[in-house]
Protein backbone atom coordinates (compact mmCIF):
# COMPACT_ATOMS: atom_id res chain seq x y z
CA UNK A 1 0.00 0.00 0.00
CA UNK A 2 2.84 2.35 0.89
CA UNK A 3 4.58 1.49 -2.38
CA UNK A 4 1.43 2.29 -4.34
CA UNK A 5 1.18 5.66 -2.61
CA UNK A 6 4.78 6.46 -3.51
CA UNK A 7 4.20 5.49 -7.13
CA UNK A 8 1.13 7.73 -7.23
CA UNK A 9 3.23 10.57 -5.83
CA UNK A 10 5.80 10.10 -8.60
CA UNK A 11 3.05 10.11 -11.21
CA UNK A 12 1.61 13.28 -9.67
CA UNK A 13 5.01 14.94 -9.80
CA UNK A 14 5.43 13.98 -13.46
CA UNK A 15 2.04 15.42 -14.37
CA UNK A 16 2.90 18.56 -12.41
CA UNK A 17 6.02 19.00 -14.51
CA UNK A 18 3.97 18.60 -17.67
CA UNK A 19 1.44 21.17 -16.48
CA UNK A 20 4.25 23.62 -15.64
CA UNK A 21 5.63 23.40 -19.18
CA UNK A 22 3.48 26.22 -20.68
CA UNK A 23 4.32 28.53 -17.76
CA UNK A 24 8.02 27.84 -18.14
CA UNK A 25 7.88 28.42 -21.89
CA UNK A 26 6.19 31.78 -21.28
CA UNK A 27 9.33 33.13 -19.60
CA UNK A 28 10.67 35.25 -22.44
CA UNK A 29 14.44 35.00 -23.02
CA UNK A 30 14.94 32.66 -20.03
CA UNK A 31 18.00 30.69 -21.08
CA UNK A 32 16.78 27.32 -19.80
CA UNK A 33 13.62 27.48 -21.93
CA UNK A 34 15.68 26.82 -25.01
CA UNK A 35 16.85 23.50 -23.53
CA UNK A 36 13.31 22.42 -22.52
CA UNK A 37 14.24 22.20 -18.89
CA UNK A 38 11.03 20.54 -17.77
CA UNK A 39 11.50 17.74 -20.33
CA UNK A 40 15.06 17.06 -19.18
CA UNK A 41 13.91 17.04 -15.57
CA UNK A 42 11.07 14.67 -16.45
CA UNK A 43 13.54 12.43 -18.27
CA UNK A 44 15.85 12.38 -15.23
CA UNK A 45 12.98 11.26 -12.98
CA UNK A 46 11.90 8.64 -15.51
CA UNK A 47 15.44 7.23 -15.74
CA UNK A 48 15.69 7.04 -11.95
CA UNK A 49 12.28 5.35 -11.74
CA UNK A 50 13.25 2.85 -14.43
CA UNK A 51 16.53 2.06 -12.69
CA UNK A 52 14.78 1.52 -9.34
CA UNK A 53 12.09 -0.54 -11.08
CA UNK A 54 14.67 -2.84 -12.62
CA UNK A 55 16.38 -3.20 -9.25
CA UNK A 56 13.01 -4.11 -7.67
CA UNK A 57 12.31 -6.75 -10.33
CA UNK A 58 15.79 -8.20 -9.86
CA UNK A 59 15.25 -8.32 -6.10
CA UNK A 60 11.94 -10.17 -6.46
CA UNK A 61 13.27 -12.47 -9.14
CA UNK A 62 16.45 -13.38 -7.28
CA UNK A 63 14.79 -13.08 -3.86
CA UNK A 64 17.41 -10.68 -2.53
CA UNK A 65 15.87 -9.08 0.52
CA UNK A 66 18.66 -6.57 1.00
CA UNK A 67 18.16 -5.27 -2.53
CA UNK A 68 14.41 -5.11 -2.02
CA UNK A 69 14.88 -3.07 1.15
CA UNK A 70 17.25 -0.78 -0.72
CA UNK A 71 14.62 -0.33 -3.44
CA UNK A 72 12.03 0.75 -0.88
CA UNK A 73 14.40 3.35 0.54
CA UNK A 74 15.36 4.64 -2.90
CA UNK A 75 11.73 4.79 -3.95
CA UNK A 76 11.04 7.05 -1.00
CA UNK A 77 13.95 9.27 -2.01
CA UNK A 78 12.73 9.26 -5.62
CA UNK A 79 9.40 10.63 -4.44
CA UNK A 80 11.24 13.34 -2.51
CA UNK A 81 13.39 14.12 -5.56
CA UNK A 82 10.32 14.33 -7.77
CA UNK A 83 8.65 16.77 -5.40
CA UNK A 84 11.85 18.81 -5.22
CA UNK A 85 11.94 18.82 -9.02
CA UNK A 86 8.40 20.17 -9.13
CA UNK A 87 9.38 22.86 -6.62
CA UNK A 88 12.50 23.84 -8.56
CA UNK A 89 10.81 24.01 -11.95
CA UNK A 90 7.86 25.91 -10.47
CA UNK A 91 10.25 28.39 -8.86
CA UNK A 92 12.12 28.95 -12.10
CA UNK A 93 8.86 29.19 -14.04
CA UNK A 94 7.38 31.81 -11.73
CA UNK A 95 10.42 33.89 -10.75
CA UNK A 96 9.88 36.47 -13.48
CA UNK A 97 6.26 37.07 -12.54
CA UNK A 98 7.11 37.21 -8.84
CA UNK A 99 9.73 39.90 -9.45
CA UNK A 100 7.60 42.09 -11.71
CA UNK A 101 6.42 44.32 -8.86
CA UNK A 102 10.03 45.46 -8.39
CA UNK A 103 10.62 46.11 -12.10
CA UNK A 104 9.70 49.57 -13.35
CA UNK A 105 7.08 49.84 -16.13
CA UNK A 106 8.59 49.10 -19.49
CA UNK A 107 11.43 47.10 -17.96
CA UNK A 108 12.52 43.65 -19.02
CA UNK A 109 10.12 40.83 -18.13
CA UNK A 110 13.05 38.48 -17.62
CA UNK A 111 14.73 38.70 -14.21
CA UNK A 112 18.16 37.76 -15.57
CA UNK A 113 17.93 40.31 -18.38
CA UNK A 114 16.61 42.87 -15.90
CA UNK A 115 19.66 42.34 -13.68
CA UNK A 116 22.06 42.53 -16.62
CA UNK A 117 20.39 45.70 -17.89
CA UNK A 118 20.78 47.23 -14.44
CA UNK A 119 24.48 46.38 -14.34
CA UNK A 120 25.03 47.77 -17.85
CA UNK A 121 22.83 50.88 -17.75
CA UNK A 122 23.50 51.91 -14.15
CA UNK A 123 26.79 50.59 -12.71
CA UNK A 124 28.78 50.39 -15.93
CA UNK A 125 27.33 53.57 -17.50
CA UNK A 126 27.88 55.60 -14.32
CA UNK A 127 31.41 54.24 -14.12
CA UNK A 128 32.05 55.40 -17.68
CA UNK A 129 30.76 58.89 -16.87
CA UNK A 130 32.92 59.17 -13.74
CA UNK A 131 35.94 57.75 -15.57
CA UNK A 132 35.54 60.35 -18.33
CA UNK A 133 35.39 63.21 -15.82
CA UNK A 134 38.44 61.84 -14.01
CA UNK A 135 40.30 61.47 -17.31
CA UNK A 136 39.68 65.12 -18.21
CA UNK A 137 40.77 66.23 -14.74
CA UNK A 138 43.87 64.02 -14.97
CA UNK A 139 44.88 65.49 -18.33
CA UNK A 140 44.43 69.12 -17.26
CA UNK A 141 46.15 68.64 -13.90
CA UNK A 142 49.07 66.71 -15.40
CA UNK A 143 49.51 69.35 -18.10
CA UNK A 144 49.64 72.21 -15.60
CA UNK A 145 51.86 70.31 -13.15
CA UNK A 146 54.39 69.60 -15.91
CA UNK A 147 54.80 73.25 -16.99
CA UNK A 148 58.50 74.15 -16.73
CA UNK A 149 60.41 77.08 -18.24
CA UNK A 150 64.18 77.44 -18.50
CA UNK A 151 66.03 80.41 -19.97
CA UNK A 152 69.76 81.17 -19.75
CA UNK A 153 72.53 83.37 -21.12
CA UNK A 154 76.35 83.21 -20.92
CA UNK A 155 78.72 86.17 -21.02
CA UNK A 156 82.29 85.01 -21.14
CA UNK A 157 82.92 82.79 -18.17
CA UNK A 158 79.74 83.98 -16.44
CA UNK A 159 76.34 82.46 -17.08
CA UNK A 160 72.84 83.22 -15.91
CA UNK A 161 69.75 81.03 -16.09
CA UNK A 162 66.20 81.16 -14.82
CA UNK A 163 63.83 78.20 -14.41
CA UNK A 164 60.26 78.05 -13.22
CA UNK A 165 57.78 75.23 -12.46
CA UNK A 166 54.79 77.17 -11.15
CA UNK A 167 52.44 74.23 -10.53
CA UNK A 168 54.85 71.44 -9.61
CA UNK A 169 53.06 71.04 -6.28
CA UNK A 170 50.07 69.52 -8.09
CA UNK A 171 52.00 66.35 -8.91
CA UNK A 172 50.49 64.34 -6.00
CA UNK A 173 47.01 65.12 -7.36
CA UNK A 174 47.97 63.53 -10.66
CA UNK A 175 48.86 60.31 -8.84
CA UNK A 176 45.60 60.36 -6.86
CA UNK A 177 43.53 60.90 -9.99
CA UNK A 178 45.32 58.03 -11.72
CA UNK A 179 44.59 55.69 -8.82
CA UNK A 180 40.97 56.84 -8.84
CA UNK A 181 40.67 56.01 -12.54
CA UNK A 182 42.14 52.55 -11.90
CA UNK A 183 39.66 51.98 -9.06
CA UNK A 184 36.67 52.96 -11.20
CA UNK A 185 37.90 50.73 -14.04
CA UNK A 186 38.21 47.77 -11.65
CA UNK A 187 34.63 48.19 -10.42
CA UNK A 188 33.41 48.46 -14.01
CA UNK A 189 35.18 45.17 -14.66
CA UNK A 190 33.43 43.70 -11.60
CA UNK A 191 30.05 44.75 -13.02
CA UNK A 192 30.92 43.10 -16.35
CA UNK A 193 31.93 39.90 -14.53
CA UNK A 194 28.63 39.86 -12.62
CA UNK A 195 26.72 40.21 -15.88
CA UNK A 196 28.68 37.32 -17.38
CA UNK A 197 28.01 35.13 -14.33
CA UNK A 198 24.27 35.86 -14.55
CA UNK A 199 24.19 34.54 -18.10
CA UNK A 200 26.34 31.57 -17.17
CA UNK A 201 24.17 30.58 -14.18
CA UNK A 202 20.97 30.77 -16.24
CA UNK A 203 22.44 28.61 -19.00
CA UNK A 204 24.12 26.11 -16.65
CA UNK A 205 20.86 25.41 -14.82
CA UNK A 206 19.52 23.66 -17.93
CA UNK A 207 22.12 20.93 -17.39
CA UNK A 208 22.64 21.03 -13.65
CA UNK A 209 18.99 20.79 -12.53
CA UNK A 210 18.28 17.40 -14.23
CA UNK A 211 21.71 16.20 -13.10
CA UNK A 212 20.94 17.23 -9.52
CA UNK A 213 17.59 15.39 -9.63
CA UNK A 214 19.30 12.26 -10.91
CA UNK A 215 22.08 12.39 -8.29
CA UNK A 216 19.59 13.18 -5.53
CA UNK A 217 17.67 9.94 -6.21
CA UNK A 218 20.45 7.55 -5.12
CA UNK A 219 22.02 7.09 -1.72
CA UNK A 220 25.65 7.24 -2.85
CA UNK A 221 25.21 10.62 -4.52
CA UNK A 222 22.34 12.03 -2.44
CA UNK A 223 24.32 14.72 -0.67
CA UNK A 224 26.05 16.01 -3.76
CA UNK A 225 22.74 15.88 -5.65
CA UNK A 226 21.01 17.95 -2.98
CA UNK A 227 23.89 20.41 -3.03
CA UNK A 228 23.72 20.70 -6.83
CA UNK A 229 19.97 21.37 -6.67
CA UNK A 230 20.49 24.02 -4.02
CA UNK A 231 23.26 25.61 -6.11
CA UNK A 232 21.00 25.71 -9.17
CA UNK A 233 18.18 27.48 -7.34
CA UNK A 234 20.55 29.84 -5.51
CA UNK A 235 22.48 30.83 -8.65
CA UNK A 236 19.81 30.79 -11.36
CA UNK A 237 16.85 32.13 -9.35
CA UNK A 238 17.80 33.77 -6.06
CA UNK A 239 21.05 35.43 -7.21
CA UNK A 240 19.48 37.40 -10.11
CA UNK A 241 16.35 38.12 -8.06
CA UNK A 242 18.48 39.74 -5.34
CA UNK A 243 19.65 42.36 -7.84
CA UNK A 244 16.23 43.99 -7.52
CA UNK A 245 17.18 44.81 -3.93
CA UNK A 246 20.65 45.96 -4.99
CA UNK A 247 19.11 48.27 -7.56
CA UNK A 248 16.89 49.94 -4.98
CA UNK A 249 19.87 50.51 -2.68
CA UNK A 250 22.00 51.82 -5.55
CA UNK A 251 19.35 54.21 -6.85
CA UNK A 252 18.86 55.64 -3.36
CA UNK A 253 22.43 56.97 -3.24
CA UNK A 254 23.14 57.30 -6.96
CA UNK A 255 21.93 60.90 -7.24
CA UNK A 256 24.38 62.21 -4.66
CA UNK A 257 27.24 60.29 -6.29
CA UNK A 258 26.50 61.64 -9.77
CA UNK A 259 26.18 65.18 -8.38
CA UNK A 260 29.71 64.84 -7.06
CA UNK A 261 30.88 63.57 -10.46
CA UNK A 262 29.18 66.46 -12.27
CA UNK A 263 31.12 68.95 -10.11
CA UNK A 264 34.55 67.61 -11.09
CA UNK A 265 35.31 70.82 -12.99
CA UNK A 266 39.07 71.07 -13.08
CA UNK A 267 40.17 74.18 -14.93
CA UNK A 268 41.23 73.57 -18.52
CA UNK A 269 44.98 73.94 -18.95
CA UNK A 270 45.98 76.76 -21.28
CA UNK A 271 48.98 76.71 -23.56
CA UNK A 272 51.88 78.95 -22.47
CA UNK A 273 52.04 82.32 -24.24
CA UNK A 274 54.21 82.82 -27.34
CA UNK A 275 54.16 79.11 -28.14
CA UNK A 276 53.26 80.04 -31.72
CA UNK A 277 56.49 82.05 -31.89
CA UNK A 278 58.80 79.63 -30.08
CA UNK A 279 57.46 76.62 -31.98
CA UNK A 280 57.20 78.37 -35.35
CA UNK A 281 58.92 76.55 -38.25
CA UNK A 282 60.96 79.67 -39.05
CA UNK A 283 62.37 79.62 -35.52
CA UNK A 284 63.43 76.02 -36.04
CA UNK A 285 65.05 76.93 -39.36
CA UNK A 286 66.96 79.78 -37.71
CA UNK A 287 68.35 77.53 -34.96
CA UNK A 288 69.26 74.78 -37.41
CA UNK A 289 70.46 77.19 -40.15
CA UNK A 290 69.83 76.54 -43.84
CA UNK A 291 72.36 73.70 -43.56
CA UNK A 292 70.93 71.61 -40.66
CA UNK A 293 73.51 68.86 -41.09
CA UNK A 294 76.19 71.35 -39.99
CA UNK A 295 74.30 72.99 -37.12
CA UNK A 296 73.46 76.62 -36.35
CA UNK A 297 76.73 78.54 -36.25
CA UNK A 298 78.57 76.57 -38.93
CA UNK A 299 75.54 76.54 -41.20
CA UNK A 300 74.98 80.29 -41.01
CA UNK A 301 78.73 80.90 -41.38
CA UNK A 302 78.91 79.01 -44.67
CA UNK A 303 75.57 80.38 -45.89
CA UNK A 304 76.33 84.05 -45.18
CA UNK A 305 80.11 84.27 -45.55
CA UNK A 306 80.77 82.06 -48.57
CA UNK A 307 79.05 84.31 -51.17
CA UNK A 308 80.60 87.47 -49.67
CA UNK A 309 84.14 86.10 -49.35
CA UNK A 310 84.03 84.55 -52.80
CA UNK A 311 84.36 88.09 -54.22
CA UNK A 312 87.61 88.70 -52.32
CA UNK A 313 89.57 86.36 -54.54
CA UNK A 314 92.92 85.39 -52.94
CA UNK A 315 91.77 86.67 -49.54
CA UNK A 316 88.93 84.14 -49.38
CA UNK A 317 90.20 82.19 -46.38
CA UNK A 318 91.12 85.32 -44.40
CA UNK A 319 87.67 86.73 -45.14
CA UNK A 320 85.98 83.52 -44.03
CA UNK A 321 87.96 83.55 -40.77
CA UNK A 322 86.98 87.11 -39.93
CA UNK A 323 83.40 86.63 -41.05
CA UNK A 324 83.02 83.62 -38.79
CA UNK A 325 83.58 85.74 -35.68
CA UNK A 326 80.92 88.24 -36.72
CA UNK A 327 78.31 85.62 -37.70
CA UNK A 328 78.86 83.47 -34.63
CA UNK A 329 78.61 86.49 -32.31
CA UNK A 330 75.36 87.71 -33.87
CA UNK A 331 73.91 84.19 -33.88
CA UNK A 332 74.88 83.66 -30.25
CA UNK A 333 73.42 87.00 -29.11
CA UNK A 334 70.09 86.30 -30.81
CA UNK A 335 69.93 82.73 -29.58
CA UNK A 336 70.76 83.68 -25.98
CA UNK A 337 68.75 86.86 -25.54
CA UNK A 338 65.57 85.69 -27.26
CA UNK A 339 64.59 83.18 -24.48
CA UNK A 340 65.31 85.78 -21.78
CA UNK A 341 63.16 88.37 -23.55
CA UNK A 342 60.31 85.92 -24.07
CA UNK A 343 60.58 84.71 -20.49
CA UNK A 344 60.42 88.11 -18.80
CA UNK A 345 57.94 89.60 -21.27
CA UNK A 346 55.51 86.70 -21.54
CA UNK A 347 56.30 83.57 -19.55
CA UNK A 348 57.09 85.08 -16.17
CA UNK A 349 53.74 86.93 -15.84
CA UNK A 350 51.97 83.77 -16.98
CA UNK A 351 53.90 81.66 -14.47
CA UNK A 352 53.15 84.06 -11.62
CA UNK A 353 49.45 84.08 -12.45
CA UNK A 354 49.27 80.31 -12.91
CA UNK A 355 51.22 79.58 -9.73
CA UNK A 356 49.18 81.83 -7.49
CA UNK A 357 47.68 79.89 -4.54
CA UNK A 358 44.14 81.04 -5.35
CA UNK A 359 44.40 79.77 -8.93
CA UNK A 360 45.82 76.39 -7.94
CA UNK A 361 43.41 75.84 -5.05
CA UNK A 362 40.22 76.88 -6.81
CA UNK A 363 41.11 75.50 -10.22
CA UNK A 364 42.65 72.15 -9.31
CA UNK A 365 43.00 71.20 -5.65
CA UNK A 366 39.47 71.74 -4.34
CA UNK A 367 37.65 70.17 -7.34
CA UNK A 368 39.75 67.03 -6.88
CA UNK A 369 39.56 66.81 -3.08
CA UNK A 370 35.94 67.91 -2.70
CA UNK A 371 34.36 66.15 -5.69
CA UNK A 372 36.61 63.80 -7.68
CA UNK A 373 37.89 61.58 -4.87
CA UNK A 374 34.50 61.47 -3.01
CA UNK A 375 32.80 60.42 -6.26
CA UNK A 376 35.31 57.57 -6.66
CA UNK A 377 34.81 56.47 -3.04
CA UNK A 378 31.02 56.49 -3.34
CA UNK A 379 31.10 54.58 -6.61
CA UNK A 380 33.38 51.98 -5.05
CA UNK A 381 31.19 51.52 -1.98
CA UNK A 382 27.98 51.27 -4.01
CA UNK A 383 29.59 48.82 -6.44
CA UNK A 384 30.64 46.62 -3.52
CA UNK A 385 27.14 46.80 -2.03
CA UNK A 386 25.61 45.79 -5.36
CA UNK A 387 28.08 42.90 -5.52
CA UNK A 388 27.70 41.72 -1.93
CA UNK A 389 23.91 41.80 -1.49
CA UNK A 390 23.16 39.12 -4.15
CA UNK A 391 26.24 37.13 -3.14
CA UNK A 392 25.35 37.02 0.57
CA UNK A 393 21.69 36.31 -0.16
CA UNK A 394 22.58 33.50 -2.57
CA UNK A 395 25.14 31.93 -0.21
CA UNK A 396 22.80 31.99 2.80
CA UNK A 397 19.94 30.50 0.80
CA UNK A 398 22.29 28.00 -0.82
CA UNK A 399 23.23 26.62 2.58
CA UNK A 400 19.61 26.51 3.76
CA UNK A 401 18.42 24.86 0.55
CA UNK A 402 21.26 22.34 0.71
CA UNK A 403 20.05 21.31 4.18
CA UNK A 404 16.44 21.17 2.96
CA UNK A 405 17.30 19.08 -0.09
CA UNK A 406 19.50 16.68 1.90
CA UNK A 407 22.77 18.09 0.60
CA UNK A 408 26.03 18.97 2.31
CA UNK A 409 25.27 21.75 4.85
CA UNK A 410 28.87 23.03 4.90
CA UNK A 411 29.02 22.98 1.09
CA UNK A 412 32.26 20.95 1.22
CA UNK A 413 34.11 23.75 3.00
CA UNK A 414 32.86 26.60 0.81
CA UNK A 415 30.58 27.86 3.58
CA UNK A 416 33.50 28.21 6.01
CA UNK A 417 35.61 29.86 3.33
CA UNK A 418 32.94 32.46 2.61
Amino acid sequence: MLGGLKIKSVILAIFSLILLAPLLNSQVNWAVTEADLYMWTLLAIAICAAFIGMAYMAARLLEIQVLEAWVKIELQELVASALIAVFCVALIASVNGAAQFLVEPGGSGDIVQFSRDFLRDSIYADGQAIYGKLGTAYFNTAKVASYSYVAGISIGVASFSKSESPAAGLSPLVSELGQGMDSVANFMLLASAQSAFLGFFASASALMLPLGIFLRSFSLTRKIGGTVLAAVIASAVLYPAAFTVSKEVYNTFRGNMMDEAANINVKAAENPPSTDVVCHPWMQRFVQSPLPFLGGEMGWWLTVCSPICALSGPGFFACMSGCYGVVSTVFYIIKSTFPIIIYYAKLLPFANELGSPAKLLDGYLWPVLDHALPAVAKFGVLSLVVFLIPLIFAMVMLRNLAITFGGEPQLYGISKLV
